[in-house]
């Protein structure tokens, strides 16, 4: 058995989202074998479990990420010694180990892959104190925890660190996921293929220049990177082509090097060096067949891109000459001897003709990328081997099955419907533009109907959890959005209130200013305001 955490970047942390994916309640629900919360105390519902483990991660204002999700697989020929209570087991053993046995947790098991897998989504803030654990280089934890569950209940023993901590050429976790799901090789094992020849001329190298000219010959340079260095492919700019140069080795950290070297030079007059070799993310299936359908995988995805792109290009070309037609109409309206107040509603009204414009422009464009995605629905080498044997390709199935570890790509969530957005969002704008030429109302009637449009567009789009609202005005003017629930937000023009303690609420209330004022935002406690600096908001705050 191996584990891995599924790494989410904070603005993504949604504990609800992924444990409704663990329990499988999509429309297809046919993945899940069994599933269960612990740590809840109100009992053993599911759902109930959710809202709880939503209510404590909304007393920790502080910690950007909440949400731990652990994903352990099975071998094929464990299956029959995994029972409902041994999943159980072992999972009480992971939450032990990592410190979370107090914590809330929803657990499932999946059987949608070739192997038996669990998901568990640990509450990552204490239920009583409301403080955030986390465990320092979990990864050395989780390996000892596996290779004792296998030895306590009789499953296949699998390598782990602990075997392999002695080898400095073993690929990284993050790497390794990337060749799993790939079936390409990554650059950090790219970089260490060539790890005894780069140390050999390191040696003899008596400059930084030496060392830049040795690793050019395969296709890498040396930069700084924050406190340190790290190696990069020379011809992509991808983060993931990138390694800290201290991983290959102890004698590249900037440390050592400054101290042979002097202070690092940039380099120069590189077109000079003979390159032996480059970074092309090779297969890793041995297969002596694989050659012919490499190539065909490469033409199509070169094919995807090329047509996606030109795709875009159209796209920019309309919604730039969209942007420069209104931009002339609103001048031309400018020139004009108007009123103020009557330039100021004709601009407003221009403005939102020209959004209805770029709603339908953009959403005209879906439709050609859909049949891309279509024609071509591989993005990946394994993907492109997985949909020629699923054509029913001996040859594919064959060069996919050399390859013993080959973990199939899970989506944690279903695929966003741009289509689908972009409908949403062309049928927003064309209401919005028709309060704005009503007649017989006042302007200030006016922007309530519009706030109110834009809070059912951010409920529709945001999928918050909060599918519905009610609304009021005061006789300040305020509009006052009820959420399910109880929480409130009140949008009084100059700033964007919402209630204390609800994380939902908080959300909302987000996404609606943002949509109000843009990026341009800044947050006091419960109290959103426009100001003139951009900055983001970030999850502390």
């Amino acid at each position: 058995m191996i584990s891995k955490r599924v790494f989410t970047n904070a603005d993504n942390d949604n504990y609800a989202r992924l444990a409704t994916y663990i329990a499988d309640a999509g429309p297809a629900g046919e993945k899940c074998l069994m599933n269960w919360c612990e740590g809840m105390l109100g009992g053993e519902d599911y759902a109930e479990g959710i809202a709880e483990a939503k209510d404590v991660q909304a007393r920790n204002t502080r910690a950007a990420s909440k949400t731990y999700h652990l994903v352990i697989s099975f071998r094929p020929e464990d299956e029959e010694k995994l029972t409902p209570e041994v999943f159980k087991t072992i999972e009480a053993r992971f939450a032990s180990a990592l410190g979370y046995t107090d914590h809330q947790r929803h657990c499932g098991v999946h059987k949608n892959t070739a192997n038996l897998h669990m998901h568990v989504a640990y509450n990552m803030i204490h239920p009583e104190k409301y403080t955030c654990h986390k465990e320092f280089r979990d990864f050395w934890i989780r390996d000892r925890v596996c290779r004792a569950v296998e030895r306590e209940f009789g499953l296949t023993v699998d390598h782990g660190i602990e075997q392999s901590s002695s080898d400095r050429s073993r690929v990284n976790e993050k790497a390794r996921q990337v060749e799993a799901h790939t079936g390409q090789q990554s650059f950090d094992s790219y970089a260490k293929a060539h790890r005894e020849e780069i140390l050999h001329s390191l040696e003899a190298a008596t400059s930084w220049q030496d060392i830049h000219a040795a690793l050019a010959t395969r296709g890498m340079e040396i930069k700084p990177h924050g406190n340190g260095l790290s190696i990069k492919d020379r011809h992509s700019k991808k983060a993931t082509h990138a390694i800290k140069a201290s991983a290959l080795d102890r004698s590249l950290s900037l440390k050592k090097l400054k101290a042979r070297f002097g202070a690092y030079q940039p380099p120069h007059d590189l077109d000079r060096v003979k390159e032996l070799s480059r970074y092309t993310a090779e297969p890793l299936h041995r297969s002596p067949e694989r050659g012919q359908l490499f190539t065909e995988y490469k033409a199509g995805i070169e094919a995807r891109k090329a047509t996606l792109q030109t795709v875009k290009d159209r796209e920019d070309a309309a919604l730039a000459a969209i942007r420069a037609e209104w931009a002339a109409k609103r001048q031309e309206l400018e020139r004009k001897n108007i009123a103020k107040k009557n330039l100021r509603r004709l601009l407003q009204i221009a403005r939102k003709h020209e959004a209805e414009a770029l709603a339908i422009a953009r959403l005209s464009f879906q439709e050609p990328r859909r049949a891309v995605r279509q024609e071509i629905p591989f993005t990946s080498w394994n993907g492109f081997l997985q949909y020629k044997a699923g054509q029913g390709n001996e040859i594919a199935l064959a060069v996919l099955r050399s390859r013993k570890e080959i973990v199939e790509p899970e989506q944690a969530a279903l695929a966003k419907d741009w289509s689908r957005h972009g409908q949403e969002r062309a049928e927003y704008v064309v209401r919005e533009r028709a309060v704005l030429e009503m007649g017989g109302i006042s302007g200030k009637a006016k922007i309530r109907l519009q706030a109110v449009l834009r809070m059912e567009q951010v409920l529709q789009q945001n999928r918050l959890g909060v599918t519905e609202c009610q609304h009021h005005v005061d006789r300040k003017g305020t509009v006052i959005f009820s959420l399910q629930g109880g929480a409130r937000i009140r949008d009084n023009g100059e700033d964007v209130l919402f209630s204390a303690g609800s994380e939902s609420a908080k959300q909302a209330a987000l996404a609606y200013a943002r949509k109000k004022w843009g990026k341009n935002l800044e947050l006091f406690g419960n109290k959103i305001m426009k100001t003139a600096q951009r900055e983001r908001i970030s999850p502390e705050r």
